[in-house]
């Protein structure tokens, strides 16, 4: 016996959506994305290691008696400029030197102004003013901007 209900027939289920993009449009979006991100990589990947000689002086920093630090900065600055620029500099000159290229002056006054007194004549420090110069060297360390 067949009811009414024995013509009807089962729903008709569309094919499930495509994943892929359907205009080239997500394609010139998805291609610019990709660029960018390279690029985005490229450039981090190039500042980490032109930067490696700033870890590394600040992690020599973090080593060293106070007495050394100027000699520290001066190799630093060796590894950023060109020798005829930095080597012969001394006294104001190299504390003028260094602040510029920080654009601050934390060698400007005590104890930063100090630095190379505290070299050559072995000058002792407080703990303070110790903490302080660690921190003005440190700070120049991360800073400074060598022109293009």
């Amino acid at each position: 016996m067949s009811g009414p209900l024995d013509k009807l027939h089962d729903f008709y289920q569309p094919a499930p959506p495509a994943w892929t993009p359907q205009t080239i449009g997500w394609y010139v979006i998805f291609a610019i994305t990709g660029l960018a991100g390279l690029w985005f990589v490229f450039r981090s990947v190039r500042r980490w290691l032109r930067d490696r000689y700033r870890r590394e002086a600040l992690h020599e920093l973090a080593l060293l008696p106070v007495e050394q630090f100027s000699t520290l900065l001066k190799r630093t600055a060796l590894t950023a400029w060109p020798r005829e620029k930095v080597a012969s500099l001394s006294g104001d000159a190299w504390l003028e030197f260094l602040n510029s290229t920080a654009k601050s002056d934390g060698f400007g006054h005590s104890p930063g102004n100090r630095l190379e007194e505290i070299a050559l004549r072995q000058v002792t420090l407080s703990d303070d003013d110790e903490r302080a110069l660690r921190a003005i060297a440190a700070e120049w360390i991360r800073r400074h901007r060598v022109p293009a």
